[in-house]
């Protein structure tokens, strides 16, 4: 850790944010992109099942029909909740140019060593 200190001691301070952002962000945006995965596939099968049950209504009865469109409304709910889940974290990953800080890091460990 100390070798990072001394190596990081030349990056501008918006360098070291970004870098430091990078590094925060790294494993919470593997596990949501993983969620979001894990629990869309699922999802889509029910939404698919939900989607035939809705163009066969005719033959439901009303009670049935209703359940239906409640459950629609929960699976396009919960997609909607997937969809944002990592937002933010992706949104603030796309503002760290982590090339750039990458470059910045390795020519200050060129220039420390």
């Amino acid at each position: 850790m100390a070798g990072r200190v001394l190596k990081t001691h030349l990056l501008t301070e918006n360098q070291q944010e970004e870098l430091d952002l990078f590094e925060a962000l790294k494993p919470y945006l593997g596990q949501c992109l993983t969620l979001n995965h894990d629990l869309n596939n699922p999802l889509a099968g029910i939404m698919g099942y939900v989607e035939f049950l809705i163009e066969e209504s005719d033959q439901l009865s009303e009670e049935h029909r209703e359940f239906v469109e409640q459950i629609n409304r929960c699976a396009e709910r919960m997609r909607q909740v997937l969809d944002s889940l990592c937002e933010e974290k992706i949104a603030l990953s796309r503002k760290v140019d982590i090339r750039r800080v990458t470059e910045a890091y390795q020519a200050c460990d060129k220039s420390s060593d």
